[in-house]
């Protein structure tokens, strides 16, 4: 495969250079800066965009790109570059993710596309049923790459065509329906079967059992579960509120927990190879237990049955916030009361 397959762009002077090391190399772009009068490297990459990403954050001036060269996926890392540090992890994986619904953009130079390219990625995705929610996501990416390059003047205002990409109208939201004992006890049976699917049934008891949000469950990492104290740590979460929070470990489902927790990977959750289980792919997992289970819900409503439990079970309410991450409203609640981990643990064990 031919690395080098277009004529790269000449950097100023001073700002540095980058070179294609030959021979078999898993990282052959080298990065070479002026230090103290000597020519040095300073890393390597696997590919030419992602050396200058680096040099460019190393200058702090990506407008070295020229309009006619940068590609749709070289501004896109460019722009994810600058945004990482302002974004937690699981953010910035899910953009990944979305990314990768635009393949068909990655190598085309970004001042080539029309609005009809930005929304073919749209239509494929709704003639395959993905609706409303990935679409916004998908269009929202086209904003900021189109805004970054905005911003740095690679391309002019008017040539911001991401306004124009329109997305399908979102489907009525159905009613939040928490699992009734039914629906969980074959569940519950799915789990503690052979089959397959077992595993991934253990996960939909722990999430009802517990109230994370799905994105929060699956970057929970092994280091952050506690067994013998019975709680997890989830680290990051789109509120401030949820952020390091502990959440108690209901003592009916240890065994779930220890079942993960002997699986190879760095978090709880992980696909067979033993990598994080990104959220689309548990959502077609969750989709398969629940119609093995003659089960209509979604992931979100397993912490909507977490919550509806803890409310049936006359939990204290600051417990219930604390457990799920909710923001305290009540200055009384969040500035003289701290409901302890042994606190959590009994409002949890009501269920």
């Amino acid at each position: 495969m031919n690395t080098k397959k277009r004529k790269r762009m000449k950097l100023p002077n001073g700002f540095g250079s980058i070179i294609f090391l030959h021979g078999s190399r898993r990282r052959p772009w080298a990065v070479l800066k002026t230090i103290n009068g000597r020519s040095k490297y300073i890393g390597y990459f696997p590919t030419h965009a992602e050396a200058l990403i680096f040099l460019a954050d190393c200058n702090k001036d990506p407008s070295i790109y020229l309009p006619s060269l940068i590609t749709f996926g070289e501004a896109y890392q460019l722009e994810m570059a600058e945004r990482k540090a302002k974004i937690a992890s699981v953010t910035a994986k899910n953009y990944e993710v979305i990314f990768g619904y635009c393949k068909p953009l990655h190598n085309k130079p970004l001042t080539s596309l029309k609005v009809a390219d930005l929304q073919a990625v749209i239509k494929k995705l709704s003639d395959k049923g993905i609706g409303h929610a990935t679409q916004k996501k998908v269009r929202q990416l086209y904003h900021n790459i189109y805004n970054y390059a905005v911003k740095y003047q690679i391309i002019p205002p008017t040539a911001d065509i991401s306004r124009f990409v329109d997305v399908d109208l979102p489907k009525r939201n159905k009613i939040k329906q928490p699992f009734n004992t039914r629906q969980l006890n074959r569940v519950k049976a799915l789990a503690d079967s052979n089959d397959p699917l077992a595993p991934y049934a253990m996960i939909v008891i722990m999430m009802c059992y517990s109230g994370p949000r799905p994105s929060e469950f699956l970057a929970v990492e092994k280091n952050d579960v506690k067994l013998h104290s019975r709680f997890y740590r989830i680290r990051e979460s789109k509120t401030e509120a949820g952020r390091n929070r502990l959440v108690p470990i209901s003592k009916k489902i240890v065994q779930y927990y220890d079942y993960w927790l002997q699986r190879p990977g760095k978090t709880l959750i992980t696909d067979p190879d033993g990598k994080q289980l990104t959220y689309h792919r548990f959502l077609r997992i969750f989709d398969k237990v629940m119609k093995v289970t003659r089960c209509k819900h979604k992931p979100h409503e397993c912490r909507h049955t977490c919550a509806t439990w803890l409310d049936d079970k006359g939990a204290n309410k600051l417990s219930i916030k604390k457990i799920l991450g909710h923001a305290t409203q009540d200055i009384t609640d969040g500035t003289y009361t701290h409901k302890n981990l042994r606190q959590l643990k009994k409002a949890i064990d009501l269920l």
